[in-house]
């Protein structure tokens, strides 16, 4: 009963942000359709995907502060898409193979130290890393493309066509269905020792759950950039109204994530206008707070 009094509630305050950025401000209805509609589906779909695999990332690892965003996907996805675009190859590919390979490494090394503070600890340095390796390509690409660059490092959503956003809104979707049927894998690895007893392993079910996140992820990364704090606060937000079991976590993490990324967007919009702030800075001033009281909360328990 409780599941779907929320529901009704984030489906009503989705409806809301909707109207609210959809219509601000807003003098011609071609602007409607071809600017604000591509540039909300956009931003409820990568909040949505962030916070899904943020469930995945914080049950598979069994640490509250796991996100893709933390442990280094992102940023392997941005490395990727960055080097793709200095080479002038397709960024989406890049993206995907960076995010990859950030996942073998982190698999690479959660094989040899268990413990989950260490992996976090393997995936904070990862991040610093990559975003240093990333910073030292601007630093050699043409100056032309540098702030279009930079841009990406913050995370814009630039304008993409209502086709093209359609899309990524039915893949959001579908990322959904996919991971949600693995909600009890999630559970059956949150307990460590205990989940050893359902058959489900880290070295198999654990390894497929992180794979199909960052694969996910990256899709958008390539198309938004890196945005951050959204996959670790959102989980915990759900978890806050009462949802436990990751078969509702998932489904609510996904609205409330949708919902924050698309305010955070009218924020970018709306706060120094007319110019539009990289949403990307806009969820790490929201975010920040909200994960150092993460950060408070876990460690009193």
């Amino acid at each position: 009963m409780r599941f779907k009094i929320v529901l009704v509630f984030l489906l009503l305050l989705t409806a809301a942000v909707f109207y609210l950025f959809l219509c601000w401000k807003l003098s011609d209805g071609k602007i409607l359709v071809w600017l604000r509609l591509p540039e909300a589906l956009v931003a409820f779909s990568f909040g949505g995907i962030l916070g899904v695999t943020g469930v995945v990332y914080q049950g598979v690892l069994k640490n509250p502060l796991a996100s893709p965003y933390i442990l280094g996907v992102s940023a392997g996805a941005a490395f990727g898409a960055t080097v793709a675009a200095f080479f002038s190859f397709p960024v989406v590919f890049g993206s995907v193979l960076g995010s990859l390979a950030s996942v073998f490494l982190l698999v690479l090394f959660s094989a040899v130290y268990r413990t989950s503070t260490e992996i976090l600890l393997f995936g904070v340095g990862m991040n610093a890393f990559l975003s240093s390796l990333i910073l030292f390509l601007y630093a050699v690409m043409p100056s032309s493309t540098v702030q279009d660059a930079l841009f990406f490092t913050l995370g814009f959503i630039s304008p993409q066509p209502l086709k093209f956003s359609a899309l990524l809104f039915l893949l959001s979707l579908l990322a959904l269905f996919i991971l949600f049927p693995f909600g009890k894998w999630v559970d059956a690895l949150s307990l460590g020792e205990l989940g050893l007893l359902s058959g489900v392993r880290f070295e198999r079910e654990g390894i497929i759950l992180l794979v199909l996140s960052a694969l996910f992820v990256s899709l958008f990364v390539g198309v938004v950039g890196i945005v951050g704090f959204v996959g670790i606060v959102v989980p915990h937000i759900g978890r806050l109204l009462g949802f436990r079991v990751s078969n509702y976590l998932m489904p609510v993490s996904f609205l409330i994530g949708g919902v924050l990324l698309l305010f955070s967007q009218f924020l970018a919009r709306t706060l120094v206008y007319p110019t539009v702030l990289p949403v990307g800075a806009v969820t790490a001033i929201v975010g920040v707070p909200l994960f150092l009281y993460v950060l408070w909360r876990e460690g009193r328990a």
